[in-house]
């Protein structure tokens, strides 16, 4: 074998090791993607991102949402799909279609559905409009205003199923959600 064929056999090799490598950190960042992100304190894990455990009613609110409409714990009947959202997290705009199909699938059509949109106002303006016509919006400023109160919400994104104003399930995936409480 001469230098240079050696030389091409090396230069071979290392060229399909670099692309085996290079499609092993593909799929890892891919893994990664789809994981929820860490938010409000939460860990990023699978772990259930609402402290209200499922059977328990969630805490007492009363808010006005997007549309001037008020929405309050004593408000919801029957199944209701909810979501805590933010502008800017990745894995929350990753999630977004996923929970828009399942909030046009709704049982109680718009009024079945919550959608609380997380941050200052300014910045939310677009997630809020692509929300409004399946989802009752609300907004929520402060990590630690009502809604995250009442909820338990402790990471970003969070999603819930409730029947009235009982959780059965939250998860950070909507796809992971029960179909109807």
């Amino acid at each position: 074998m001469t230098y240079s064929a050696a030389t091409v056999t090396v230069i071979g090799v290392l060229s399909l090791v670099n692309i085996a490598l290079t499609l092993g950190v593909v799929r890892r960042l891919g893994d990664l993607q789809r994981r929820p992100a860490p938010g409000l304190g939460g860990s990023g894990a699978e772990a259930p991102p609402m402290t209200v455990k499922p059977g328990a009613k969630v805490g007492d609110f009363q808010v006005t949402a997007v549309d001037g409409t008020t929405v309050s714990r004593a408000g919801l009947k029957g199944p209701t799909l909810v979501a805590f959202l933010a502008p800017g997290c990745q894995a929350c705009d990753f999630s977004v279609p996923a929970f828009i199909e399942r909030a046009e699938g709704a049982p109680g059509g718009r009024d079945g559905v919550l959608a609380v949109v997380m941050g200052a106002p300014q910045f939310g303006d677009e997630l809020r409009e692509r929300l409004a016509p399946m989802a009752r919006v609300l907004t929520e400023e402060e990590e630690g205003g009502p809604l995250v109160t009442a909820f338990g919400v402790i990471g970003l994104p969070a999603f819930g199923m409730l029947s009235d104003d009982r959780l059965v399930a939250s998860h950070p995936l909507p796809e992971r959600l029960p179909a109807a409480a």
